[in-house]
């Protein structure tokens, strides 16, 4: 036999419905701005998130430093074109610049203590200096392109604090990735992958032509051979070693990547040194049957 409680919420039905409804739909609301906040935490937690962004920022100090410096170059070269080709390191180039200013203050004493060169390439700067062919720069002139060299050079010093900072973030992340393939290479891959969980789901094939995606797509529009190597190539391993073996090597060390960064993403055990133990085995391994197919 129904209850009161029954006849009553029979007879309210359509009422308490849309009642139920409402505080769905707000309940609803309120768990979707809840889940919203706590992603965007997440998100904004991930660290990885961080050396994207620095991997970003360290591009576009290349990109600017390396536009400058071939403008200052042509500028001083007005003044010392010799000097241009006697120097081809940006920084040495920018610090004899910065301490020495004009031309005729190229004495031997004073290359020397500007920068650490060869006796007898600091001779060979001095001598240049003596017979340039350049014009000359009054005091307005060497002041100020100075004054460019040097903001250039605390750019290069940016770059390093950057790159120092990478490296340590790196290490925090994923130390596994870091051990195997160094804090530069293994941010390169995070940031092209856009992600450590992302690099950790890729296989090794992808892992490695990271980095040459437009080499990839050529050579399947035009069926021309594919690249071994993306930018992992930057791995001292696979750039020193000759043709023949550098596919090999950039497969053996996509593998440990994989690995790396699996365990950097879910587990966080550190196993670093054994994967990267294993890789120069392997490594060496590859050596051996290459130079045996040679004799």
């Amino acid at each position: 036999m129904p209850n009161l409680a029954g006849k009553i919420l029979r007879e309210k039905f359509m009422e308490v419905e849309g009642d139920i409804e409402l505080d769905i739909r707000k309940f609803a609301r309120e768990v979707s701005f809840v889940l919203a906040r706590h992603k965007l935490r997440l998100e904004a937690s991930r660290r990885d998130k961080l050396i994207i962004q620095t991997i970003g920022l360290l591009d576009e100090i290349d990109k600017f430093s390396n536009i400058l410096i071939g403008m200052v170059r042509e500028w001083y070269s007005t003044h010392f074109p010799e000097l241009n080709r006697l120097v081809p390191d940006h920084q040495t180039y920018l610090k004899l610049i910065v301490d020495l200013g004009s031309r005729e203050n190229f004495s031997l004493e004073g290359i020397k203590a500007a920068v650490k060169i060869p006796h007898e390439k600091a001779e060979k700067i001095m001598e240049a200096a003596l017979s340039s062919l350049g014009a000359q720069f009054d005091e307005l002139d060497t002041v100020t392109i100075q004054g460019s060299a040097r903001e250039i050079l605390h750019m290069y010093e940016l770059r390093e604090q950057v790159s120092r900072y990478i490296d340590e973030v790196m290490d925090q992340v994923a130390p596994n990735l870091r051990t195997v393939v160094g804090g530069p290479i293994g941010a390169r891959l995070i940031s092209l992958a856009g992600g450590l969980e992302r690099l950790s789901k890729m296989p090794a094939s992808t892992i490695q032509v990271l980095g040459a995606e437009k080499a990839l797509f050529r050579a399947l529009k035009t069926r021309a051979r594919p690249p071994k190597h993306g930018v992992i190539y930057q791995y001292p391993e696979i750039r020193g070693a000759p043709r023949s073996m550098r596919g090999k090597i950039a497969r053996a060390l996509a593998g440990k990547i994989a690995i790396a960064a699996r365990i950097d993403a879910m587990s966080g055990e550190f196993i670093g040194d054994k994967l990267a133990t294993d890789l120069k085995t392997r490594i060496a391994s590859i050596r051996s049957k290459e130079e045996g197919r040679k004799r």
